[in-house]
């Protein structure tokens, strides 16, 4: 059986078991995910065996050419520097499963696809580098709504597929070989900006495991709850939103600050901390951000403008320069209106297809 016919084979029958509609775009790959972490896991890899061998052999080359560390030094720092997995043994072992059965699938070492799914710990261990990537969203008082452009490094943007892992109330938006890097549940949608200029936990749970577990949580109190008692590895914005919370938590070593989103208000945020001071270095607490200024200078404009579309508005915020840029690798717009399930868009910036998800 091609390739070809095995994709589509998995998306027939994960629509004739959970009645969820599988939408069709050819550069958008949904993975359906009904089976053990490791069966899923296991498939993911088999699907997507030629594209994560690609990545993972781009990623190294970048590793070492920037950081100038190969392979058994990012296993010295997964290993011996840290504890990253032991957090991930105490938090998450199930997704640790779900990474061996991608190399399996794949026919890649475990070791190898744990340290890319590590990249990020293991690239904010050696460097605070800026990044990019910008979320906006609005609390509303019927609706709350949420627009994320995840941007990412080019070597990882292959041959312009974008990968979604289809599970019963939760999807995750990811690439090939990768747990997870945003994702909306029927309880909450979850949008990261890495805030790299913030000092990390080398004995906390890695940020790919911490989407996850936070995608599987079933309530807006479950959620915080688990912000708060379970740190994450490196700085991050996560910005939250769910029928009833609109939230954006900004997190490091010693801070989580809180960002409370009131009723018909709008919040902007990238890769830079408006309340969070806890600094790797003094020279990062001055930044100017061209994103956000942008995206602060919009959100007055509709703050003014009480007969705007906000789902609209702010899309199209997203899909503008300098928010939309080269290295924009997934979008998604999410709203929650009361007492219903999320209402999706996903879009694929590198060929501009987009497809609605349901529940």
């Amino acid at each position: 059986m091609t390739r070809y016919y095995f994709v589509l084979l998995m998306m027939f029958s994960a629509a004739c078991t959970t009645n969820t509609e599988v939408p069709k775009a050819s550069s958008i790959i949904i993975i359906p995910q009904y089976g053990s972490f490791y069966e899923n896991g296991l498939k993911h890899g088999q699907i997507m065996k030629k594209e994560i061998s690609h990545q993972i052999q781009n990623w190294e080359q970048a590793i070492k050419s920037y950081l100038n560390i190969n392979r058994d030094s990012m296993s010295n720092i997964v290993h011996k520097h840290t504890n990253f997995l032991g957090s991930i043994n105490l938090h998450a072992p199930e997704f640790l499963e779900e990474i061996n059965g991608i190399a399996d699938g794949a026919e890649i070492t475990r070791e190898l696809v744990l340290l890319y799914n590590l990249g990020e710990e293991i690239f904010n261990y050696c460097t605070a580098n800026f990044e990019s990537c910008s979320n906006i969203a609005f609390n509303g008082m019927h609706e709350n709504t949420l627009a994320y452009n995840q941007d990412l490094p080019e070597f990882f943007h292959g041959n312009g597929q974008r990968i979604i892992l289809q599970h019963k109330e939760h999807y995750v938006f990811t690439m090939p070989g990768c747990i997870a890097l945003s994702g909306v549940s029927t309880n909450l949608a979850v949008s990261c900006n890495s805030l790299p200029m913030l000092k990390m936990n080398k004995n906390a749970l890695p940020l790919p495991f911490y989407i996850r577990k936070l995608l599987a949580t079933k309530s807006t109190n479950s959620a915080k709850a688990f912000v708060e008692n379970v740190p994450l590895t490196i700085g991050q914005n996560l910005l939250m939103i769910n029928h009833e919370w609109v939230v954006s938590a900004e997190i490091s070593k010693n801070q989580t600050k809180w960002i409370s989103v009131a009723e018909n208000e709008f919040h902007a945020h990238t890769n830079f901390p408006i309340k969070n001071d806890d600094y790797k270095y003094e020279i990062y607490k001055k930044p100017n951000c061209s994103r956000y200024h942008f995206m602060d200078s919009i959100r007055m404009e509709l703050s003014n403008n009480p007969n705007v579309d906000i789902p609209k508005e702010i899309n199209e915020i997203c899909a503008q320069t300098p928010i939309l840029n080269k290295e924009t690798y997934l979008r998604f717009i999410v709203s929650f209106k009361k007492n219903s399930n999320p209402h999706i868009e996903f879009i694929n910036p590198s060929t501009k297809e987009s497809i609605f998800l349901k529940f």
